[in-house]
C-alpha cells in the first residue's frame, strides 16, 4: 500500500502507485513508461485529513494530511529554508 502526506493546504495531489513501479520494474518496462502506468493525480477536500484514492490499476493509496514541521531551533544556512 502506498501513502501519501499531503500539504495542510493542498487541494489536489499527485503521486506515484508504489506498487505499479514496482510491477512495471519486474515487467522490465523503460522507467518513462513506468512512471505513465504508476501516475496517480486527483483531488482532495480542504477538510479531509485522510483519504483513501485508487490508480489505474485499482490499488489503494493513502493520502494524509501534515502538517508542516517546526522551525530548527538552530538554523543552518546548508539547509533549505521553506517559507
Amino acid at each position: 500500500m502506498t501513502t501519501v502526506w499531503v500539504s495542510p493546504s493542498a487541494t489536489s495531489f499527485s503521486c506515484l502507485c508504489e506498487t505499479c513501479l514496482e510491477a512495471a520494474r519486474r515487467q522490465g518496462l523503460l522507467f518513462s513508461d513506468a512512471l505513465m502506468v504508476a501516475s496517480v493525480r486527483g483531488s482532495i477536500s480542504a477538510e479531509t485529513d485522510v483519504a483513501v484514492a485508487r490508480c489505474a490499476s485499482g490499488h489503494e493509496i493513502t493520502l494524509r494530511r501534515v502538517e508542516r514541521p517546526p522551525a530548527l531551533l538552530r538554523p543552518d544556512d546548508r539547509q533549505l529554508q521553506l517559507k
